[in-house]
């Protein structure tokens, strides 16, 4: 009979905290189990053959000792293999001699929490929602969080935005003529309109590989720099889109999830065609802030830096809501879980004692409280994302 625990985001760390487990309750002389058995047997005799004194009743020593009996030859001498499974990472891990009283109640209550997480999901959700028991807390909102890390990584390419920049935005946007700094934080699509209105006066230094390069217009250049951009996109995505809330992502899940958590969060659907589009748009934000803070406070004042920067530092304002909690909640509650799960080794000494059921009770009970965290997480994921939806919004 397989015995699968299920975790959202912790498979590696309960893995890890398992096969500890196991190597303690090995009856060999390099596990632990034999001695801690040893330890609860003597502070146990000793207590009863007390209270069996005090009481004048032979009866609790018949009780204690039966329930030592069923005790180590039920709950800690036998063993049994589970699986670890993690919906987000999409991993199964096999651990093999895991005492078998643990293995079946870890077991029992964590695909009682799945369910119960998957039910909750279906009543509280959203339109285009996704569902913590799939992706995790808050996974919108870490994943445009982390679309507002992409930059240029080509170092040639780089170098070409930003004399671009430089020279075709900076200046442009100060004159106002054609468009505004208000303009550039307003538009959807930054680069389309920036290639537009390049100068076809203006020039910059554009520099093809390794060669020199030569001054080319604004719009020359515009034209040189469109034609690789969707490389560059996959490059960068290639290095800061691959992993998100501990999801290993391919290139083609990164560009799906990324439309659906954009859609679910502020509608950019409407805005943004593709995901090349959006990542576009925020590569472009990144580079004209990069690019330009130097300019900008070389030509302006300093109120009018400050301004211009507060303008560019658009960056998702979808991605902020929420992003603490993505962080912090998951990894507390797995934390909790773990050691929950590590406690049965001690267990092992209190179940020893008279009445060690009730430690055994009380162990049970904590475990099936920690699977309440999954379906209440499924909640807070839902109003996370909402709230992060009318931040994005309004």
């Amino acid at each position: 009979m397989n015995h699968v625990i299920t975790t959202y985001g912790g498979g590696e760390l309960f893995t890890l905290v398992f096969n500890g487990i196991a190597a303690l309750f090995k009856t060999d002389h390099t596990g632990l189990v034999m001695s801690l058995i040893r330890v609860g047997l003597m502070v146990g005799s000793v207590y009863v053959v007390v209270l069996m004194l005090v009481k004048a009743q032979v009866i609790e020593g018949f009780k204690w000792f039966l329930w030592v009996v069923v005790a180590t030859n039920l709950l800690f001498l036998p063993k049994t293999t589970i699986w670890i499974h993690d919906p987000l990472c999409n991993t199964r891990s096999k651990v093999d001699n895991v005492p078998l009283a643990l293995g079946i109640f870890a077991s029992t209550v964590s695909q009682v929490g799945k369910s119960i997480t998957e039910q909750f999901e279906s009543v509280f959700t959203l339109p285009d929602y996704m569902p913590y028991h799939q992706t995790g807390t808050v996974f919108a909102s870490s994943l445009m969080s982390q679309v507002g890390q992409f930059r240029i990584v080509d170092p040639t390419f780089k170098g070409n935005m930003e004399r671009f920049v430089n020279q075709c935005v900076v200046y442009d946007a100060m004159i106002g003529h054609k468009y505004t700094l208000n303009d550039l934080q307003n538009t959807p699509d930054i680069w389309t309109m920036v290639v537009d209105n390049a100068s076809p006066v203006l020039g910059f230094l554009y520099k093809p590989g390794n060669e020199p390069g030569s001054v080319v217009t604004c719009k020359v250049g515009a034209t040189e720099l469109n034609k690789l951009w969707t490389a560059q996109i996959k490059r960068a995505t290639e290095i800061y889109g691959t992993r998100v809330n501990n999801r290993t992502l391919t290139l083609n899940t990164f560009n799906t999830e990324l439309m659906g958590s954009a859609k679910l969060l502020s509608g950019a659907m409407a805005i943004a065609n593709s995901a090349t589009d959006l990542l576009k748009q925020e590569m472009m934000i990144n580079a004209i802030e990069e690019s330009s803070n130097n300019k900008l406070s070389e030509l302006g004042s300093a109120s009018n830096y400050a301004a211009t920067k507060a303008l560019l530092q658009q960056r998702s304002a979808y991605a902020a809501a929420g992003e603490i909690a993505a962080r912090t909640l998951p990894l507390f509650k797995n934390v909790i879980e773990a050691l929950s799960y590590a406690l049965f080794i001690f267990i092992v000494i209190l179940a020893l004692l008279p009445n060690g059921y009730r430690s055994v009770l009380t162990y049970c009970g904590i475990l099936a409280w920690t699977q309440l965290w999954a379906p209440l997480y499924a909640v807070l994921n839902l109003i996370m994302t909402l709230y992060g939806k009318h931040e994005s919004v309004g």
